[in-house]
Order: structure tokens, then C-alpha cells, then sequence
């Protein structure tokens, strides 16, 4: 069976998943991508990642599984949740608290309000965010943008599946949202979950002596540190065989 390659947050980092994609395609061919979200926000090639994300998808059809984060699912929220109105209240949330400051989304395509967003966003990329599974499950692995309770597995998976939305009105479900999931591994659910979401400090203050630092990894659980957006350094991981890859601007490496 070929590998899967499972990829940590993207953020707008285009140079850095090329970097990693040239080389994977030349060591591995045939292999499974799953992206594992947030691909808005904090980066400087938002508009130009989403277009090679479509482009991709188009050419790679099955062997390419992207996935939604927290940060696109806010993105959603704020032009209008399966195509309703712009939320502004959502727009404010996302604006004050999701983006890095100067690095919010709108301003890379000229938008300066929900409005003015709502109608200077692409419709392709719109559609390409909406369409985005809530998680990927081949039966070995689960991935999924934050992680998952300790909890049995099925009926987590069945409100991602049915893009179940919390009651309260400025909360994104646990398993797309909530940094403390990263280390949290249960043996009961049958598969290994597989994460980003978090950076490898909040890993470690989550889990000081975790020898696995900056991811986090046990038999049940790997939590890729997702800091592409504050160090420049994107990580992969190759399965079944756990084998880290990272690139930044200047190549692509390996650590075991």
C-alpha cells in the first residue's frame, strides 16, 4: 500500500509545501497528501496557496485528502456558513482573535470589512473551503485539524461527518478547535489520530517530558507541531513508518 504524508498547517506558506512536494514526489511517487487545514491566515501567499490547493486536487483527485481547521471554519463563519449572509459578529471574532497582527486574510485580496471581503473572495476558493471534510478516516488512521476526546470514537465522528456546528454561537467544535486535544492519546478508539493545530511549545508546556518534543507521538496519537507561521519551519510526517520532514525556506530535511 503506499504511504500516506500527512501535513501540518499550511497558513499561507506556498514556497514551503512546494519545497516539501518536490522532494516527496521524487522519494516516494505514489503516496496519499493529507493536509490537515488552516490554510488562511498568518502567511503571505494566502491567495496563491488556495489556487495550487484546487490545482492540486484537480490533478491528484483521491491521492489528495485536504482537510478544514479551525482558522478556515472562522473564515466560513464570517463571509456567511454554508452560504448565508456575511456574519459580523463572526467577522469581528475572527478579526480580533485568529490573525497574527498585519497577517489577516481579507487584506491579501483587498477587503477591509465582512462585506467588502464577502464580495472580493473568490468563488472558487469559497467553494473549496466549504467543501472540506471535517476530518479523513482510512481505517488505520483518523486525522482531524485539533485531535479528539478520550471519548469512543464513533460519535465524534459522526458530528464531524455531519458538520455539527456547537450551540453556542462563537465556538467551533472540540476537534477542530481546542489546543489541549495535542496531547490527549485513548486507547479505545481504534485508530491513530493524527493532528496539527498547536506549536511545539504549547506541546511542551502541555507535556514537559515528552520525548517526542516539539510533536507529540504515542502508539494511539501524533500530534504534528503546526508553527510554519512563527518560525518558517512546515512538518510532514511519513506513515505507517513515523518518520518526520520538515522544510523552511531553504530546503527539506528529515528527523527521525
Amino acid at each position: 500500500m503506499p504511504p500516506t504524508v500527512a501535513v501540518a498547517d499550511l497558513h499561507g506558506h506556498l514556497k514551503q509545501l512546494q519545497r516539501l512536494l518536490k522532494r516527496l514526489d521524487d522519494e516516494l511517487g505514489d503516496y496519499l497528501l493529507v493536509t490537515l487545514g488552516d490554510y488562511v491566515d498568518n502567511g503571505p501567499e494566502i491567495p496563491g496557496l488556495l489556487d495550487f490547493l484546487i490545482k492540486l486536487k484537480a490533478q491528484r483527485g483521491d491521492r489528495f485528502a485536504p482537510i478544514i481547521g479551525n482558522h478556515d471554519l472562522a473564515c466560513l463563519r464570517a463571509l456567511g456558513w454554508d452560504d448565508q449572509p456575511p456574519n459580523e459578529d463572526w467577522w469581528d471574532r475572527w478579526s480580533s482573535r485568529y490573525w497574527d497582527p498585519g497577517l489577516g486574510t481579507p487584506a491579501q485580496y483587498g477587503a477591509t470589512s465582512a462585506q467588502s471581503f464577502t464580495a472580493e473572495f473568490p468563488k472558487g476558493h469559497r467553494d473549496f473551503l466549504q467543501a472540506l471534510p471535517w476530518f479523513h478516516d482510512d481505517g488505520t488512521h483518523f486525522f482531524v485539524h485539533a485531535g479528539l476526546d478520550a471519548q469512543p470514537l464513533q460519535p465524534q465522528r459522526d458530528a464531524l461527518h455531519a458538520r455539527i456546528l456547537p450551540r453556542e454561537p462563537f465556538y467551533l467544535p472540540r476537534q477542530i478547535g481546542e489546543k489541549a486535544l495535542s496531547v490527549v492519546s485513548y486507547a479505545e478508539w481504534g485508530r491513530v489520530v493524527i493532528s496539527g493545530h498547536t506549536k511545539g511549545s504549547n506541546i511542551a508546556r502541555l507535556a514537559p517530558t515528552h520525548p517526542h518534543l516539539p510533536h507529540f507521538m504515542t502508539e494511539q496519537r501524533i500530534t504534528l507541531s503546526a508553527e510554519v507561521d512563527v518560525t518558517g519551519v512546515l512538518y510532514v510526517v511519513v506513515l505507517p513508518e513515523r518518520r518526520f520532514v520538515f522544510a523552511d525556506l531553504g530546503g527539506s530535511k528529515t528527523r527521525g
